[in-house]
């Protein structure tokens, strides 16, 4: 086997390494990229963000069309065409895949599976690579629940769904995080009977509670079983159905799906990389274990960046992390992720989520001081003209200063809306300034300005 040496290798064609190699290139560094066998793309373009929020759009858009009767407009019965939807998600899918394909023409790419060698040394595709550094950036992958008689039953990920062409008349969902709340609402707006199953007391755990408990009013809304403090036991098949028991405080729970949905957590994508021969500290839990920087805490020559760290699994975050680990490779003094401030992250469901900077939940555990408003989002005439009067903002700012320290949106127009929020935080704004900001009217962006007057009234 010959061997080949280059300043970086980059193990990972997704967003993170993507990002990573084009960081390294334009500090002129000579970069080889190695990637599977699978479709280039990454998890974001071909099975991630942007197939999900094509699918996605047709709740959203059965959803806009069920308001149309409150405003004036009548319309016939709705059916959504999803073989028409799964067309048009392939041709953006193409669409996307193809332009990324074409930036990463622009780099030495090796196809195969990489499997490190030495502290130094990676083969993969029949060749042996040495490198003076590496950032690995392979991903995630869904993990199965060690749920009794699951692995047996009729399957599905979130990927599955994004070729379904037929929707089943009745789906049981495991997993009440982000996936598992969109596509709950998804499938109950097409015509599924849907149940979700959820262990924790509330819905999408690592928010505030308040979140929770409005998507799952929505949920309901949507005629979705939620099924919460869930311990899921068994699931067996009974003829041609999937029966799911599950015990909870108010006693056990059973439901009967054609198929299963399982959308629990995803878990860094490790395995045959044998990061042991490297010297990697990593576990199947946080991936590779990384310093502030993204340097392996055990092997300077590698560091890693996007979903293999264990970290928030966010396009976001992976674009700047990939590239930020490409220039810390070679950087005298390296510069740290600030990972509170990548953390802003977004529900597709409607009412939409979107939360920026620190929750409540999160002051609590740091010991920060600050003073919270929240305001029903029928508190601004938009959202009643419009017929978007479902959700809250909330905003949290700090007592000692008044700067903005976090904001949490439950509105139609939340992630974009977003924007606004994010900049306020990361610019470090205070409650005072925010107040004083021009705002359009009738606008949601009201709603911001309007807590802002709150806090100000409270923080002296």
């Amino acid at each position: 086997m010959v061997e080949e040496r280059h300043e970086l290798c980059v193990i990972g064609a997704g967003t993170a390494g993507f990002a990573a190699a084009e960081a390294a290139r334009e500090r002129g560094r000579d970069v080889l990229l190695i990637a599977g066998e699978d479709e280039l793309g990454g998890t974001c373009i071909l099975r991630g963000c942007m197939p999900a929020k094509a699918v996605l759009a047709a709740a959203q858009y059965e959803g806009e069309v069920a308001k149309a009767h409150d405003v004036g407009v009548r319309t016939s019965t709705v059916h959504v065409d999803l073989p028409a939807l799964i067309r048009r998600k392939r041709a953006l899918v193409d669409y996307f895949a193809e332009d990324r394909a074409s930036e990463l023409a622009q780099y030495p790419l090796l196809r195969g599976d990489a499997r490190f060698v030495a502290p130094d040394a990676v083969v993969a595709g029949g060749r042996h690579i040495v490198a003076e550094r590496f950032v690995v950036a392979t991903g995630a992958a869904t993990v199965m629940p060690g749920v009794p008689g699951l692995a047996g039953a009729p399957t599905i990920t979130s990927n599955d769904v994004l070729e379904m062409t037929r929707a089943p008349d009745a789906i049981a969902i495991v997993g009440g995080g982000p996936i598992g709340c969109a596509f709950a609402q998804f499938f109950a707006r097409i015509g599924s009977r849907v149940t979700l199953f959820q262990d924790t007391p509330e819905l999408l755990r690592a928010e505030d509670p308040d979140v929770g408990t409005a998507i799952r009013a929505v949920l309901q809304n949507d005629g979705v079983d939620v099924v919460l403090d869930a311990d899921l036991r068994e699931v067996r098949r009974d003829g041609e159905a999937t029966v799911l028991l599950a015990d909870t405080p108010a006693g056990a729970h059973g439901a009967r799906a054609d198929v299963v949905l399982v959308a629990t957590n995803r878990r860094p994508r490790i395995d045959g990389l044998d990061l042991g021969a490297a010297g990697v500290e990593a576990d199947a839990a946080r991936g590779i274990v990384v310093d502030e920087h993204l340097r392996s805490v055990s092997n300077p020559r590698v560091f890693a960046a996007g979903d293999v760290v264990g970290r928030r699994h966010l396009v976001h975050v992976a674009l700047h992390a990939g590239a930020l680990a490409a220039r810390n490779a070679f950087a005298d003094e390296p510069v740290a992720m600030d990972w509170a401030r990548w953390q802003s992250h977004a529900l597709y469901t409607q009412p939409q989520v979107a939360v920026t900077g620190l929750t409540e939940r999160e002051c609590r555990t740091l010991g920060i001081d600050v003073e919270v408003a929240v305001l029903p989002a029928a508190e601004v005439g938009k959202a009643l003209v419009s017929e978007q009067a479902d959700g809250f903002v909330k905003m949290l700012a700090r007592r000692g200063d008044g700067r903005v320290a976090g904001v949490t949106l439950v509105l139609d127009d939340a992630i974009d809306l977003a924007g606004e929020a994010i900049a306020l935080i990361d610019r470090g704004a205070t409650v005072r300034e925010v107040a004083e900001m021009p705002h359009l009217h009738p606008t949601m962006s009201e709603l911001l300005a309007r807590l802002a007057e709150r806090l100000c009234a409270r923080i002296r």
